[in-house]
């Protein structure tokens, strides 16, 4: 296990990944507080519990399990960049 401050992790981020990559467990402190840990799953291949409730339910007939692993819904283009100080008083502007 390896700890480092979030300064240090900014500055050196490729290292303390690659460290994870190798199976090491970085803990990420600020102001000697551990604020987050960075690791890989225990087991990159298992289902997750929220899948195997999936197949459950598929098992049972309550839903039909997508055959297509891939969405055919595109995602809209932003043509134009918001302002978003402009956005933010349109929001603002029923407080007034």
């Amino acid at each position: 296990m390896i700890t480092v401050g979030v300064k240090n992790l900014k500055d050196q981020l490729s290292l303390y990944l690659q460290y994870v990559k190798n199976g090491e467990k970085v803990i990420i402190t600020e102001h000697n507080k551990i604020i987050a840990e960075l690791s890989v799953p225990a087991q990159k291949d298992a289902i997750s519990t929220f899948e195997q409730k999936l197949v459950q339910l598929s098992e049972e007939g309550k839903v039909i399990l997508a055959k297509r692993t891939i969405s055919l819904v595109k995602k809209p283009r932003i043509k134009e960049k918001l302002d978003y100080i402009s956005v933010l008083n349109e929001i603002r502007s029923d407080r007034i």
